[in-house]
């Protein structure tokens, strides 16, 4: 059986793939320029926004760093006695500082109070809303136009422009897995990855017992394993383990990756369904 969207694709559909493949075509034919790094990089979604780190999120960036649930699978990046609010400004500051070499893209994940899904409304403190308020970037700003929250942290790093390729994480309070947050977070980092930087291949990395974070890369994202590097990440008293690298290509995105993602969203678009439902 054929599908109807094979056989017949919409006009819309047919115009969004041939800008796609025009802008694909320029972005090789120009390179990586590293004007294209903004100082402060924000993007909006229908479920989050990724905005620039400012002051006001040291708070609730230390909280979710000191989270054990949300740390669980990232303990080679956690410390004994949690982060402080001034561990997270010398973070912030220290990703800044790299961001203006142009040697990443740094994101808060932020969600509109109108937006979190009424089971989790329950779980969140009044106090952790930050108020509404203009929030700079490059170019303008981004109308956080009431209260919100502060849930995570993502972006692109280790950015080799020479050579088109990144790294690209996340790091989502625990409260909102499954939610469709991280999904529409990784989206618009990739999204800008591919389109706006002109990257041939992005990389992530988890470990082994992080089951969910590699059914989405394998399952949701059909991003490919590497390589599995041994014993790579320290964790503390003599203790390692082992990093799974995952990547996906320009092509890979082109041409299903954006789709996929774009598809998986969609449930989002409507206000309803995105505080009632959960998915990952």
């Amino acid at each position: 059986m054929v599908s109807s969207d094979k056989s017949s694709p919409s006009k819309g559909s047919s115009d969004r793939e041939s800008l796609t493949r025009g802008r694909r075509k320029s972005l090789i034919q120009r390179g990586c320029s590293p004007a294209v790094i903004p100082r402060r990089a924000g993007q909006g979604g229908a479920f989050v926004s990724l905005i620039p780190p400012d002051a006001e999120h040291d708070l609730a960036t230390a909280c979710f760093l000191s989270d054990t649930e949300t740390m669980r699978y990232l303990k080679f990046m956690t410390r004994p006695s949690g982060y402080t609010v001034e561990d997270a400004r010398a973070r912030r500051e220290h990703r800044d500082r790299r961001q203006l070499d142009k040697e990443l893209v740094n994101y808060v994940i932020a969600i509109r109070q109108s937006q979190v899904p009424a089971p989790l409304l329950r779980m969140v403190s009044a106090r952790e809303f930050l108020p509404a308020r203009q929030i700079p970037i490059d170019g303008g700003h981004m109308d956080m136009d009431e209260p919100y929250l502060v849930i995570g942290c993502c972006g692109l790093n280790a950015i080799d422009l020479d050579n088109r390729c990144a790294d690209a994480g996340i790091i989502l309070d625990a409260r909102f897995w499954r939610t469709g947050a991280s999904t529409e977070a990784l989206y618009l980092v990739l999204k800008f990855g591919f389109e706006m930087l002109g990257l041939h291949r992005i990389g992530m990395q988890t470990t082994q017992d992080n089951a969910g974070m590699r059914g989405w890369l394998e399952h949701v994202a059909g991003i490919r394993l590497e390589c599995i590097r041994k014993e790579a990440l320290y964790l503390g008293n003599d203790t390692y383990a082992d990093s799974w690298d995952y990547a996906m290509f320009a092509c890979d995105w082109y041409a299903s990756v954006e789709k996929k993602l774009r598809a998986r969203l969609e449930p989002y678009q409507d206000h309803a369904q995105r505080r009632d439902s959960f998915r990952l």
